[in-house]
């Protein structure tokens, strides 16, 4: 198999693919593993506390059984009470008949027998454990002061039956015992006497130590104090409780557990101790007020689980292994002619068109992947060379035009000043298209000390305009050669412009005529803008005056003139509705109001600065909107020497 590639595409959906079977089995491994360790959990503390039951149950039956023998050998003692010395007899066959008493004697209330002393307590034993012969004594004395002892004490006090706390016997057994004491009552009434019989600890060591549910598991038995009976550390045997333990090893749980044990409960706890986990299971065992516990860590309980767990894993992740192998294998067969496929398109994206593509024989998305590349290819192909042919096109095109551009620029005067001779007047003017080239349009000259100007605007823009703009423009310098009447200008250039205008274009027009002299001013106005009057003292106002109906609409239509007397100083501001009109990007136009507020605030300005201020509000105002109208301004600035 070729290198594994990181970013391949086979690579990735190998990834994705065992990602979410990765997640899919995580999942599994954790449901499974939570229910199987209740489970396990489940059966540990059913399976523990069935042992703790039977041990329970075992050690109650034992003391049950001291408890019969010496129920049954009453009769004998109260048939033998007037032989004192044939008690001997009868405390003997209770130590020999029952394996578990490892002693048993009467204990009589003080001077019981006068004749045999303030204590009399007959006493039955094995002299060297259970195989060796049974040993008679008679205890009390001022060493051996029964009377004072719990066993003998408490039942007497209570006047029932007593098991008493295991204790150390010296003068007796001289074994740790425990006692179960039986008051004998007289016909009275009156307790005369207190029938024991002693039981090893060490019977219980043994059945209790061998009590292992799980490796690393340990039980002890528990006295009605605390005190331990039995233990894995024999020195804490009768020298500790449980609650000296768990204060000497700060372990609160413990100390729970034993409160919970001395009440006489049954239960599990499971706790934390040094970073470990543990189970602890506990049940009383009835008559004695004694309790068992078994302590098991928890991962010894969960054990099988979490080696199986951990095998399931190891497999699962050989396995998934293969299957990254195996899957990867497949689609990166699968997706073999991508790579095929790739190249070609690279080698189609450098303009190779012809390039051959790798055949694909089966009927999948890969044939129709293929199939797509093959239309491309034709597609692009002649794309590419329809777009050739219109970039030539436009190429030429934009050479045209901007050759149509130069053409109509030098067909209007762009030298300023124009007449830097004279004083009595002087020009400035701009004609900025919205494209490459428009439909706006100025012009004037000087014949015969009168001036001759013109500026219009023509319906539509582009070439059109254009074309337009210059039969206007070449139509005034013709007639305004043979004509002293703007009006008749306007008159002869509308006749002329209307005949045989199919496409119904038309121009807006001002015509004047200054007679730089007198300072006399005919104007005639074809539907244009009011021009605007500065006066020598800074005034700035439209002029009313008649206004016609455009030029090139209805021919033979009369125009007339309007007269108006320029005073020495005057200014006369002639412009196209590319200023008024002229928007921003919130489609508010720059307005008549505008335009005369700029005007009156920069009177004092000469003809070019106060051109220049009016093209830069009008740009300021626009900003970055796309500029929607030809833009056109001539500025004439009458100053006579009379």
């Amino acid at each position: 198999m070729k290198h594994v590639r990181p970013h391949s595409f086979a690579t990735k959906l190998s990834i994705y693919i065992l990602s979410f079977t990765l997640f899919v089995f995580i999942t599994i491994m954790v449901l499974f593993y939570n229910l199987s360790r209740e489970k396990v959990t489940n059966y540990a503390i059913k399976y523990t506390h069935g042992l703790l039951s039977n041990i329970a149950t075992q050690i109650s039956s034992q003391v049950m059984s001291v408890e019969t023998t010496v129920n049954q050998s009453i009769w004998m003692v109260e048939n033998n009470l007037d032989h004192p010395d044939s008690l001997r007899q009868i405390i003997s066959s209770v130590v020999k008949n029952n394996p578990l008493i490892v002693g048993s004697g009467i204990a009589f209330v003080p001077d019981y027998y006068k004749e045999k002393g303030k204590y009399f307590m007959p006493y039955a034993s094995f002299r060297n454990g259970k195989d060796g012969e049974i040993a008679y004594q008679v205890l009390g004395s001022q060493n051996y002061d029964y009377p004072c002892m719990d066993w003998y004490l408490i039942p007497k006090l209570l006047k029932q039956d007593y098991w008493s706390e295991p204790y150390y016997d010296e003068g007796g057994g001289n074994i740790i015992m425990s006692t179960f004491s039986k008051p004998l009552y007289d016909k009275n009434g009156e307790i005369y006497a207190i029938f024991t019989a002693n039981i090893s600890l060490s019977l219980f060591t043994d059945t209790i130590s061998q009590l292992r549910p799980y490796e690393s598991s340990y039980t002890y038995l528990l006295s009605r104090n605390g005190s331990f009976l039995t233990h894995p550390d024999r020195n804490k045997i009768m020298y500790e409780t449980i609650f000296s333990e768990a204060f000497e090893e700060e372990n609160i749980p413990k100390e729970q557990i034993g409160h919970e044990m001395l009440a006489g409960h049954t239960g599990t706890t499971q706790y934390t101790y040094k970073n470990t986990d543990l189970f602890a299971f506990y049940t009383n065992i009835s008559n004695t007020g004694w309790s068992v516990c078994t302590v098991c860590p928890a991962r010894i309980i969960l054990h099988e689980l979490d080696v199986t767990s951990r095998s399931l894993i190891y497999i699962f992740l050989a396995g998934i292994l293969a299957l990254f192998l195996l899957v990867y294998s497949v689609i990166r067969k699968l997706v073999r002619p991508l790579e095929k496929f790739s190249e070609s398109a690279r080698a189609i994206a450098t303009g190779r068109f012809d390039v051959q593509l790798p055949d694909v024989h089966s009927n999948d998305e890969i044939k129709d992947l293929h199939d797509s590349l093959i239309y491309m290819q034709h597609s692009l192909s002649t794309y590419v060379s329809e777009l050739r042919e219109t970039t030539a096109s436009k190429e030429r095109i934009e050479s045209e035009l901007s050759i149509a551009r130069e053409i109509q620029m030098g067909m209007i005067p762009k030298i300023f000043p124009p007449y830097p001779d004279r004083k009595d007047v002087d020009l400035h003017a701009v004609l900025h298209p919205a494209k490459e080239v428009g439909g706006d349009l100025y012009d004037f000259y000087i014949d015969d000390n009168r001036l001759y100007f013109l500026i219009g605007d023509v319906s539509g823009k582009g070439v059109p305009a254009s074309l337009f703009m210059a039969i206007t423009r070449s139509l005034f310098r013709t007639l305004s050669q043979k004509e002293q009447s703007p009006a008749k200008i306007v008159t002869e250039m509308n006749n002329s412009i209307s005949d045989n205008n199919e496409s119904n274009m038309f121009v807006t027009l001002i015509v004047g005529i200054l007679d730089l002299k007198t300072g006399v001013m005919k104007l005639c106005n074809a539907g244009h803008n009011p021009p605007i009057l500065i006066t020598s003292e800074g005034q700035a106002s439209f002029l009313r005056f008649k206004t016609h109906i455009f030029a090139g609409i209805i021919e033979d239509f009369v125009y007339t003139d309007e007269e108006v007397i320029l005073e020495k100083g005057s200014k006369l501001f002639l412009y196209t509705d590319g200023v008024t009109e002229a928007e921003n990007i919130a489609k508010e136009l720059y307005s008549d109001e505008t335009l005369l507020k700029t005007l009156s605030e920069n009177t004092t300005l000469d003809v070019r600065m106060t051109v220049d201020t009016i093209v830069s509000s009008v740009a300021q105002h626009v900003q970055e909107a796309e500029t929607s109208d030809d833009l056109t301004i001539l500025l004439i600035h009458y100053e006579p020497e009379f």
